[in-house]
């Protein structure tokens, strides 16, 4: 499995930590990695996300994170495009009392544990699904 990062917008140099990211992404997805071929998380701008949510999903407004993934009929494997909006994970820090890198990673694990079955469609399942997420992101990020 191969996962990369993709900064398509302007980031502080200390939130470009590839390796951190790419280890939590990979433990996160724990047994079920061997399912996905490849796994891009793209860095976008709010213009970026609100187009991507506009044009794919049908909504109107800039969201923090979505995930696509598409199964491959020639090997089985699913590929999987990540799009994270980097000031909207700041703003919501910001609304929430976070850290900003800790939400960061908080919101990348989020789109990929919608890959391994989370669901956030319900309070209990959101609040399940983002506990998990903290967890993780705690765990890769344990001085913050």
């Amino acid at each position: 499995m191969e996962i990369n990062l993709f900064y398509q917008t302007k980031l502080p140099p200390y939130y470009k930590k590839t390796k951190l990211y790419k280890a939590a992404v990979s433990f996160a997805l724990g047994k079920q990695k061997n399912k996905f071929e490849n796994i891009n998380i793209v860095i976008v701008s709010p213009k970026e996300i609100l187009r991507i949510n506009k044009e794919f999903l049908g909504h109107n407004y800039v969201t923090d994170v979505i995930t696509f993934e598409n199964l491959s009929p020639i090997n089985n494997k699913i590929y999987v495009d990540i799009f994270v909006c980097f000031e909207q994970t700041k703003k919501q820090a910001r609304e929430l009392g976070k850290h900003y890198r800790k939400e960061f990673l908080t919101v990348i694990i989020h789109g990929i544990l919608h890959l391994i079955g989370y669901d956030d469609n319900t309070i209990k399942k959101r609040t399940e699904m983002n506990t998990v997420a903290e967890n993780i992101a705690s765990k890769f990020l344990k001085k913050i």
